[in-house]
């Protein structure tokens, strides 16, 4: 005869199995919120990988183009325009007096190094803004005087007119001398900041760490926007290739007038000679000239910006034709803050900088001429 449960029995049955049933939902739901945490991390991760893979590309793009522009450097001569691009130069025999005299040096094309903009024939994506570093304003010893008319361009304090030479001088020299208005290892150990390096600057930013470079903002503004600074080892000083704000700095007694007219007659003809400069300016420069170079030197600063995202990248390139391991090198690159990255309404290059295969075209009358000064 089978036995009846008891009601403490069916009470134990029916916890089990209404406990069972709730555990079961709340296994699958946190199975479910696994699952889903899975797919968003996995969806992140790809998302991560997309903007790195474009990243990469965009960065591959624009170094096969700098390839390009430190090719045709190196293999195209450079006058006083800038670099000679056409294909109708003839080649001159040095040995030859005649030879020399009836050989063309000045093709159909060239590029201009004075920060105007240019496309890539192989690449329309991109707008490269050429600044030849003989045109900039050098960040070492000796740039005193240039550095306060730079400062009196933007309304510096008298104070730090004084002060910012010197604590450049104190930063890159190697001794522990304090200038006037310098300082030392001492004095920034004192506050706290990092001492000088005793070295040249790697990168014009650097400068920022100096003592008193850090209290002109607006002339760091200026420099993002458009190079003004340039720690290129190149000596000498490009009016052709100069801004407004450099050739106020760089020449004494230039005034903002004049230096549009220098700006004007330039883009008509570049300067051959220091004369045709000071013609140009209206007065005579003393010692000056001697200092003057018209043909762009062996350092390029470029800003390539990317024509749909307004990405702006900042390169210093440098020839350095005697080293036996790579004939050029990239000084500094980094990236402009979006904040002053400039339109492109205005950048409508008049002319497209040509691939290797168009600057020597096979079989064709293409010079290979050293374009190393």
């Amino acid at each position: 005869m089978k036995q009846a449960q008891t009601p403490a029995a069916d009470s134990n049955l029916f916890c089990e199995n209404g406990f069972v049933l709730p555990l079961t939902l709340w296994i699958i739901a946190l199975f479910g919120l696994g699952v889903a945490a899975i797919h968003a991390w996995i969806s992140v991760s790809v998302e991560n990988a997309r903007t790195l893979q474009q990243k990469v590309e965009a960065e591959l793009e624009t170094q096969n183009m700098i390839n390009e522009l430190v090719f045709a450097m190196g293999t195209r001569p450079m006058s006083n325009r800038g670099l000679e691009v056409g294909t109708d130069l003839t080649a001159a025999d040095m040995a030859d007096s005649m030879s020399i005299m009836s050989a063309r040096f000045e093709s159909s094309n060239y590029i201009a190094f004075d920060g105007r903009p240019y496309a890539f024939e192989g690449n329309a994506d991109y707008v490269f803004h050429l600044q030849d570093g003989r045109g900039l304003i050098k960040l070492h010893q000796g740039a005193g005087e240039t550095i306060r008319r730079l400062l009196s361009a933007f309304d510096v304090p008298e104070t730090l007119k004084n002060q910012l030479p010197d604590t450049l001088v104190d930063w890159v020299d190697d001794d522990d001398l304090t200038r006037l208005a310098g300082a030392e290892k001492s004095e920034y150990e004192r506050l706290r900041r990092l001492p000088p390096t005793n070295q040249n600057l790697l990168t014009p930013m650097e400068a920022q760490s100096i003592l008193g470079w850090d209290e002109i903002p607006q002339i760091w503004e200026a420099d993002l926007r458009s190079p003004l600074f340039s720690t290129c080892r190149v000596t000498g000083f490009n009016p052709n290739t100069a801004s407004e704000t450099a050739l106020l700095a760089h020449v004494a007694g230039l005034t903002k007038p004049a230096a549009a007219q220098v700006i004007e007659k330039r883009e008509e003809s570049p300067f051959q000679h220091a004369r045709e400069f000071m013609a140009a300016a209206g007065f005579l420069t003393a010692a000056q000239p001697f200092f003057f170079s018209v043909v762009p030197g062996n350092c390029v600063v470029i800003d390539a910006v990317h024509r749909e995202s307004g990405r702006r990248t900042r390169y210093s390139i440098s020839l350095v034709p005697t080293s036996l391991n790579r004939p050029w090198q990239v000084d500094y690159a980094f990236e402009i803050p979006s904040q002053f990255t400039r339109s492109l309404d205005g950048d409508r290059p008049l002319i497209t900088f040509p691939t290797p295969e168009a600057l020597n075209p096979v079989g064709g009358n293409a010079i290979r001429t050293s374009g190393v000064r």
